[in-house]
């Protein structure tokens, strides 16, 4: 017999068997209501996410000049102060650069001197040729010389003021010189300084990239010789939290996290810092979360991976459901269960809701006593359309009825309000808080199922806060299942 006869009479059997069974055990007509009691209990609403420890502070150390390390101070882990010399760079070249530099301004002081000198021998110079001027000029007026002799002493004192001249911008040229000597001299002592590498805050070293004897070349970017962290004590986390959660998070959020190397261990910190770049990765957004911790053991090093869970919500012993009754709704035979006058509970509460709600909509939108009456007539209507809406013994879940409602009252406000006053109820719509949602639950009381408006509040993977509308202790109803004897 081949495989497939096989498989047609095994299923045979067994739909034969069910069907027997079946007829010999018919449904009693009895419901098995599964019920569970509202209890007390904390509800903590957490977003899950991952992220690297790094430290607040990361300073990344380099050389501005080229050359062999000749001195290496530190190694990995070594904690630093601020200024300590961590290495040192081969001097040689550099100090002759600076004593080159000093004998540079040495000569170009000489030069003044001599430069000041001169400017004093031009002096001298003028005045001579000044009272020789005046000795010509009074032979002429004595008829002792003639006019030529007056013109060549005349000429020999310009040229003694021209010399002066030239004398002083020797001098002012020789200062600029001694400027610009002593400038490259600074310059060649700065390079002599870099030659030691110094640590520029307090901190420990995290990375060392050098060796004692390895040359260094300092191009447009300095080369990285060392990595230090500011304070290990204070240690940061950043997070990326998916798109889909980062609107539940806020700065000050308590946080608690693992990390692998101590998995028995939770750690705690607090958000700091919301990043609004977004970071794309195959499609996945997510956005970067800064949670500060503190690490006074230092057992949290950079890098290592936090599991993080950040706290944006937290209810100490309110009274909860568990998640499953929320999918509760009544259906084939549990609909026969369902309390009679408990059927038009939402609609009732929804009426009772929508006259205040017409209360409120009277003063703000300053309606008259007539749109008043108007406005109420035509809502009713509307709500017992609402009401008788479904088949017979069917109980509309409570948010349909209300999304249905709201509809309803947009309706009636367009046909009967005036365009400034619509557009108002349309701002005040949209300006109203989103409260705890209301949904129905289930209770079992004396064999029926009573629907039980509540407002739900927080929620986490097992449990969800029930703000009002069920005490604690209340049977609630899980599911419902025809009963067999």
């Amino acid at each position: 017999m081949s495989t497939r006869w096989l498989t047609i009479l095994l299923v045979a059997g067994l739909a034969g068997g069910a069907g027997y069974y079946y007829l010999q055990h018919p449904p009693t007509g009895k419901l098995d209501v599964q019920t569970v009691a509202a209890t007390r209990a904390d509800v903590r609403r957490v977003v899950s996410s991952t992220g690297a420890v790094s430290a607040l502070v990361t300073v990344d150390v380099g050389t501005q000049i080229s050359g062999k390390i000749g001195e290496l101070n530190v190694d990995f882990s070594s904690p630093v102060k601020r200024g300590q010399v961590l290495a040192r760079i081969e001097s040689s070249t550099f100090e002759s650069a600076v004593r080159e530099q000093e004998a540079g301004v040495a000569i170009a002081q000489a030069n003044i001197a001599l430069q000041q000198a001169g400017v004093e021998r031009a002096a001298a110079n003028l005045h001579k040729a000044e009272l020789d001027l005046s000795r010509a000029e009074q032979l002429v007026t004595k008829g002792a010389a003639s006019q030529s002799t007056v013109d060549a002493a005349l000429a020999a004192q310009l040229s003694a003021k021209a010399d002066v001249a030239t004398a002083a911008a020797q001098v002012d040229n020789a200062k600029a010189t001694l400027a610009q000597r002593q400038a490259t001299l600074d310059s060649a002592r700065i390079d002599l300084d870099r030659t030691y590498i110094r640590s520029p805050i307090d901190g420990v070293i995290i990375d060392r990239a050098v060796e004692t004897g390895q040359t260094v070349a300092a191009s447009m970017t300095a080369p990285k010789l060392f990595t230090i962290a500011e304070d290990l004590a204070h240690v940061q986390i950043l997070a990326q939290v998916d798109e889909a959660d980062i609107g539940q998070v806020t700065s000050d959020n308590v946080v608690s996290f693992t990390v692998d190397a101590y998995p028995d261990v939770t750690f705690q910190g607090k958000v700091r810092q919301i990043r609004l770049a977004s970071v794309s990765l195959q499609n996945v957004v997510t956005y970067t979360v800064v949670i500060d911790a503190e690490n006074p053991l230092g057992r949290l090093l950079p890098g290592m991976t936090a599991n993080v869970e950040i706290v944006t919500g937290e209810h100490k012993q309110v009274v909860v459901v568990p998640n499953e009754v929320l999918r509760f709704q009544p259906r084939g035979p549990a609909q026969a269960a369902i309390v009679q006058d408990g059927m038009s509970t939402g609609v009732s509460q929804l009426s009772d809701r929508g006259s205040r709600m017409l209360e409120r909509l009277k003063t703000q939108l300053e309606l008259s006593d007539d749109e008043m009456g108007k406005v109420r007539t035509a809502l009713e209507a509307e709500f017992a359309a609402i009401k008788n809406a479904g088949p017979p013994g069917s109980a509309p879940a409570s948010d349909d009825v209300r999304e249905q409602a709201r509809m309803r009252i947009a309706k009636v406000l367009r046909a009967m309000l005036s365009p400034d006053k619509y557009k108002k109820y349309e701002e005040m719509q949209r300006q109203r808080p989103n409260g705890p949602r209301r949904v129905t639950l289930w209770a079992y009381e004396n064999g029926a199922l009573v629907p039980r408006e509540v407002r739900l509040g927080l929620a986490d993977q097992s449990f969800t806060e029930v703000v009002d509308g069920l005490p604690e202790g209340a049977q609630v109803v899980l599911r419902v299942r025809e009963g067999t004897p």
